[in-house]
């Protein structure tokens, strides 16, 4: 029985070091503080992401994931889900309707360009 639960634990110590640990930054589409902490904790509500990081001015998302846990995809596509759009994939009509005023970045004149109006939010 010992050596079972030896092998078991060497098993389990020899998947875990095989789990690889990477780093990827990706645009999200946000407009103000209240859109940091939603898309934030939605990345690091998703199984295998140790940490998320958004950077309102800089419109990107700086994610730490475990590659057997989880993909970038999966985190875009809950953003997303939320309203806003993540990397390649584009929130629907349906999802940006449900966000609040304050965080409707695409009815906000010069977003693209980086005048983030309303960035006041954040601090």
């Amino acid at each position: 029985m010992k050596k079972i639960v030896v092998i078991l634990a060497m098993l389990a110590f020899c998947i875990s070091m095989n789990a690889k640990v990477v780093e990827k930054t990706f645009t999200v589409r946000g407009h103000c503080g209240m859109c940091k902490m939603r898309i934030e904790n939605t990345a690091k509500g998703i199984d295998g992401v140790q940490e998320a990081a958004y950077d309102l001015k800089g419109q990107s998302l700086k994610l730490v994931y475990d590659t057997k846990k989880t993909n970038p995809k999966t985190v875009q596509k809950a953003i997303a889900a939320l309203g806003y759009d993540a990397g390649k994939v584009k929130a629907t009509d349906e999802a940006y309707n449900k966000l609040e005023e304050c965080c409707r970045y695409r009815e906000i004149k010069g977003i693209n360009e980086g005048d983030h109006h309303g960035a006041h939010h954040a601090e």
